[in-house]
């Protein structure tokens, strides 16, 4: 279970690490006089097969309106706003999201630090029941599904 655990941060730490990047780039290529919204478009495809493969649904859609958003400003030379909008709610979706997994990283880190008190790896599911249970019960589905 801690190896699982232990990927399984990574990968949410990863994953933030290379959303706040490409949300980083996309602020700053809106920045350039002449814009290209199709490399914009890529950029936004990317993030949402990033936030799908880590189940982070909300900022998945909010993807699909920036490409939206990429689309018509390629397409009808709008004013940026659109874009701007979509990008911004992208960013609140994905600053919703990056709290929500930091939570449950510091739950798993606690789990983590639980399991090493108990060596002998003999845990059982009424104390990671009640472990689970104080203050956040709506974590404790996952925490005992890992």
């Amino acid at each position: 279970m801690v190896g699982r655990a232990d990927h399984f941060v990574q990968l949410i730490n990863m994953f933030c690490l290379e959303v706040e990047s490409i949300l980083s780039q996309l602020a700053s290529y809106i920045d350039l006089p002449n814009v290209d919204f199709s490399k914009l478009a890529v950029l936004a495809a990317e993030l949402g097969e990033r936030s799908s493969c880590i189940g982070a649904e909300h900022v998945r859609l909010t993807c699909m309106d920036l490409m939206q958003a990429c689309d018509q400003m390629q397409k009808q030379k709008y004013e940026t706003f659109f874009f701007l909008q979509a990008l911004s709610w992208t960013k609140n979706e994905f600053t919703h999201t990056r709290n929500k997994l930091q939570v449950l990283v510091q739950w798993l880190l606690i789990l983590l630090a639980w399991a090493a008190l108990n060596a002998d790896g003999a845990e059982d599911y009424q104390t990671c029941s009640k472990t689970t249970k104080l203050g956040m019960p709506h974590i404790k589905c996952t925490l005992v599904c890992l």
